[in-house]
């Protein structure tokens, strides 16, 4: 298997985030008995300081690529050991009969708890600014390690999925079986397994005589010569369906693809009737704007190359679209994951603020009512969601009475319906307009929440289906997020998209995720679950008004 260095690099990152941190909320609860307002308060944190830190480490890392891995393994570390501490908190700072509350009947006290809660947040902040950011900072690495061969870094990405949605289910598992600290020694496995990897995260050396053509290969790969192979199954297929020159295009018939077989990276083959293999041509690689001729190179004594993140991602997002645009059928999962950006990697954009070759949006444009009404929509869509999102483990054990050991199916359940419509984006803005899949991604959110109003606690049919609403929550995220790129993309030149994104990410993530939080924490707290399913749909409903009032001004 090609590439496999920065498959691990996935795979080892992804279970830090899909083992303590994907239990935090219950962590907060069960061990610390905070409030569901506290709890709120400090899973918002990230979301804020997310923000400013990706920004931050990815300047750092494209000014100084030689420090990359070694930042990445410090600052996993670093971010580890805040996690880590939690465990400490739960056990010096916690009363003995497992209460820090000021309420009488709770027998602990105020000040206590107050403690309890400026650790916590102290810990969620230095994990926030140091930890969160390795998720960046691992795009960041793989793209620059895949070089000219970009196209392939969703085939790597994939991997992050499928180790978070298995980490998810099994840290779940054994956190049913031996307590929610269980969570936190695979989380100690993943950032040890992370930080090892990382210190040998090295970059394509080349040389200032070298032509830019040749691309070197790099550390990662020279043990895995079938990267070609790889790439091969992400391009156009050598008999598919593109209309040479003196071809006749009635000799050309399609087969289409199925998930499974994008899943298997398998190709479709066309079947040409005469029998003639013709080799791919028409599909000129573009003008990349991580190019060598973009490429920035260090002094003689350090020759690692030095791409701009940003530019990097747009690369890859860009040549995947051109890709897909000449297919007739469903690409494969890898090369439709490459042409959507994730939401880290777009805040990095603003690490290159400043630079002559990045541009921002246009006031005029910014002001244009189809374009601040969509953005609002995106901020409000994303308090909406993130408001069951980041409580919904506090719903499902203190409302519907669920088990963790079920509590971990989200992950895979979850996982799996956000790839397969990541997959399905492209054939689904061809067929449907913007405002028909936004819509539909806001009334998932709401038949959802309407859902979980009506189901009624510790039953088995109840938990069977607030499971099976992981597939409407998956969905939805990634409809909303992948149109939304899309659609901001159309209203902005070529040169202001990456910029673009980014804002759009800061008001979905950064923005919408921390006042989600804070929201729902409130609500949940002062007026039950039912209220918080209420209030995520009385956003989302604000949300699709201002949406159809852009739309028609």
């Amino acid at each position: 298997m090609a590439f496999v260095f920065p498959k691990l690099l996935y795979l080892s990152v992804y279970t830090i985030f899909g083992s303590a941190i994907a239990y935090l909320a219950l962590f907060y609860d069960e061990a610390l008995h905070l409030t569901s307002s506290q709890i709120g308060i400090l899973l918002a944190i990230t979301p804020f300081v997310q923000f400013i830190s990706c920004p931050v480490w990815t300047v750092v890392v494209d000014k100084r690529p030689n420090w990359h891995g070694p930042l990445m393994a410090a600052l996993a570390i670093v971010g580890g050991l805040a996690v880590m501490a939690l465990l400490l908190i739960s056990r010096f700072l916690v009363d003995n009969d497992g209460h820090n509350s000021d309420q009488p009947e709770k027998g602990g006290n105020g000040a206590n708890q107050s403690i309890v809660l400026m650790a916590a947040a102290a810990l969620a902040f230095v994990f926030a600014f140091c930890g969160q950011p390795t998720m960046t900072l691992v795009d960041s690495a793989v793209l620059k390690i895949l070089g000219d061969q970009k196209i392939l870094y969703g085939n790597q990405r994939l991997w992050g999925s499928i180790s978070n949605g298995a980490c998810i289910l099994l840290v779940g598992l054994w956190v049913g079986a031996s307590g929610i600290e269980a969570s936190f020694y695979i989380f100690a496995a993943g950032v040890t397994v992370f930080a090892i990897l990382a210190l040998f995260t090295k970059f394509p050396p080349i040389s200032a005589s070298q032509h830019p053509g040749d691309r070197p290969t790099t550390v990662a790969e020279e043990s895995n010569e079938p990267e070609d192979e790889e790439r091969r199954r992400l391009l156009p297929s050598k008999r598919q369906n593109i209309i040479l020159p003196n071809a006749d295009p009635h000799n050309y018939q399609s087969t289409p693809s199925s998930f499974f077989t994008a899943l298997s990276n398998a190709r479709s083959v066309s079947s040409i009737n005469d029998g003639t293999n013709y080799v791919e041509e028409g599909l000129p690689r573009h003008d990349s704007f991580a190019s060598y001729a973009n490429t920035e190179f260090l002094d003689e004594h350090d020759d690692l190359i030095r791409t701009a993140t940003s530019f990097a991602a747009q690369d890859v997002q860009m040549e995947a679209s051109q890709r897909i645009a000449n297919l007739d059928h469903l690409p494969s999962l890898g090369l439709a994951l490459s042409q959507i950006p994730t939401l880290d990697t777009s805040l990095a954009v603003f690490a290159d603020i400043g630079k002559p070759e990045t541009k921002p949006p246009q006031k005029s444009t910014l002001r244009q009512p189809r374009v601040w009404s969509f953005l609002i929509t995106t901020m409000l869509y994303g308090i909406s969601y993130s408001m069951i999102a980041q409580l919904l483990f506090l719903f499902f054990r203190n409302h519907l009475g669920m088990e963790s050991s079920l509590m971990g199916w989200t992950g895979p359940i979850g996982g799996i319906a956000e790839v397969s419509t990541f997959w399905l984006s492209n054939k689904l803005l061809e067929e449907f307009s913007v405002t028909f899949l936004i819509g539909l991604a806001h009334l998932a959110l709401i038949v959802r929440c309407l859902i979980f109003t009506w189901l009624e606690p510790g039953t088995t049919m109840s938990i069977a289906i607030a499971l099976g609403l992981q597939l409407v929550s998956g969905s939805s995220y990634a409809l909303a997020w992948s149109t939304s790129v899309a659609e901001v993309d159309s209203y902005f030149p070529l040169d202001q998209r990456a910029m673009a994104q980014g804002i759009l990410a800061g008001l979905f993530m950064g923005l919408g995720y921390g006042l989600g939080c804070i929201a729902g924490g409130i609500i949940f707290n002062d007026y039950g679950a039912i209220a918080l399913c209420y209030g995520s749909i009385g956003v989302a409903a604000v949300s699709l008004v201002v949406f159809a009032i852009g739309r028609h001004l």
